[in-house]
């Protein structure tokens, strides 16, 4: 606080003094008044005069004292109003200083109030960044012992590569020695290859000749004994006085198979006349009637390739060939003969060499067309082996143009070259190196046979 002190001096000697303090907001005021001076002595008188005449004031003093009250109210008067001017021009200054105050202690409070709230802002990004920053270092580290790892793994492999490449190169070395020892070997193998293959086809054709002059001396005897045949079937009809053909003797009867040409008497192998039910028209059939006790109805001969069996399925089903050389009698009449009761198969097979062989089913069944012409067999026996080739029981009849076999990725009719009543390739057994001809018949138990000649 200020204090203000006013003093007032005269005539250079000291005064006594009345303090007067006042306290006006944060400032205070001292005013000093002067003491009023007490009754002067009497001065001496020379004459000594009486008491009272001493005791008496002297004359100008009430007014030489008014005036001094004067002066000092004046005095006061102005420094009073002074006084008021300073402290009015004082008041003003602390009035806008106190808003200037109020107003920074709001700003100030606003400026706190906005420190805190970013204060508490920054804290919160502070302890994001910290959170990320450690998520990071966690992330960094696993990082690092992944690369760690992979460094650790590439290096393996590259080891390993090496290893392996070291490897490959002793391999290489390897094969090439090996490629040069197995070209050397293969030049031996052909020249051997070559002559062999010379002196086989040498060989081959010495037997070829040989089997040319052996065919054409069997087509020969053959055709005599067709001749033979044909006049002596000339002569028994002009005996008989029947029909000039062998096979229309005894016209009278209605042979069903060749089991009931037997059965008349006829014991001569050749052509007969068969009637089988469902059918309108005759059927003249080759029957065997020397083979195992006769009555033998061929459905199919093979001799000397005379005849193309790569046939469709309708030939196969209407038969083709020559009932007295190579022919089949058709799918259709055997289906027919075989339904009317039980029959037997037999298969005859001769080799290039003349060996023979056979094989027999005591009962056989051949289904109708829309069954694929099933073949049904049981009861075997015979001599070209343990099992023939129709071992699969009620395979499709199958040709070049109707497939029913049982294999998936071939086609048994076309590799068999004809008809194939057999299961696939791989199960057949064949009877001898080569067949040469074939006979194939049925006989009643009636019985039904096939064979080979």
């Amino acid at each position: 606080p200020w204090e203000f002190i006013f003093q007032n001096k005269r005539g250079g000697a000291d005064k006594k003094r009345k303090f007067h303090r006042i306290q006006h907001g944060q400032c205070s005021y001292t005013f000093v008044l002067p003491e009023l001076d007490g009754c002067r002595a009497a001065p001496p008188q020379a004459g000594g005069g009486g008491a009272l005449q001493r005791d008496s004031p002297p004359l100008d003093w009430s007014t030489h004292r008014l005036q001094n009250l004067e002066s000092s109210m004046e005095n006061n008067t102005l420094w009073l109003q002074k006084l008021e001017n300073v402290l009015q021009r004082s008041a003003e200054p602390s009035h806008a200083a106190h808003e200037r105050t109020a107003a920074m202690l709001e700003i100030g409070s606003d400026l706190l109030t906005h420190t805190a709230e970013q204060t508490r802002k920054l804290n919160v990004v502070e302890a994001k960044v910290l959170n990320h920053t450690s998520r990071i270092e966690i992330q960094l580290l696993e990082n690092s012992l992944s690369t760690n790892k992979l460094e650790k793994e590439l290096l393996l492999q590259t080891s390993e590569i090496s290893r392996l490449r070291d490897k490959n190169s002793r391999l290489e070395s390897k094969v090439q020695r090996l490629e040069s020892q197995q070209e050397g070997e293969l030049e031996d193998m052909q020249e051997e290859k070559h002559r062999l293959q010379v002196v086989s086809i040498d060989s081959l054709e010495k037997q070829l000749r040989v089997a040319s002059s052996n065919n054409t001396a069997l087509q020969r005897q053959q055709a005599q004994l067709m001749e033979s045949v044909h006049t002596l079937i000339s002569m028994v009809a002009s005996a008989t006085g029947t029909h000039a053909h062998y096979t229309l003797a005894h016209e009278d009867q209605m042979f069903r198979d060749c089991a009931d040409v037997y059965k008349a008497g006829h014991s001569v192998s050749g052509l007969f006349t068969i009637y089988i039910n469902n059918t309108t028209e005759p059927v003249q059939v080759f029957c065997d009637m020397e083979t195992s006790g006769g009555g033998w109805t061929v459905f199919q001969r093979r001799l000397n390739g005379s005849v193309d069996f790569q046939r469709s399925w309708r030939e196969y089903k209407m038969g083709f060939g020559d009932a007295l050389g190579e022919h089949w009698l058709g799918n259709e009449l055997m289906h027919l003969l075989t339904s009317r009761g039980q029959y037997s198969l037999r298969v005859e097979l001769r080799d290039w060499e003349g060996s023979p062989a056979h094989f027999q089913y005591d009962r056989v069944t051949l289904t109708s067309e829309s069954q694929q012409y099933r073949l049904y067999l049981r009861g075997y026996s015979g001599t070209a082996g343990r099992q023939s080739s129709l071992v699969t029981h009620g395979t499709g009849f199958s040709t070049r143009d109707q497939d029913n076999d049982n294999c998936d990725h071939c086609k048994c009719a076309l590799m068999l070259t004809g008809g194939n009543v057999s299961p696939p390739p791989s199960s057949l057994l064949p009877s001898s190196p080569a067949v040469f001809s074939k006979l194939w018949s049925f006989r009643v138990k009636q019985t039904v046979k096939q064979g080979m000649l």
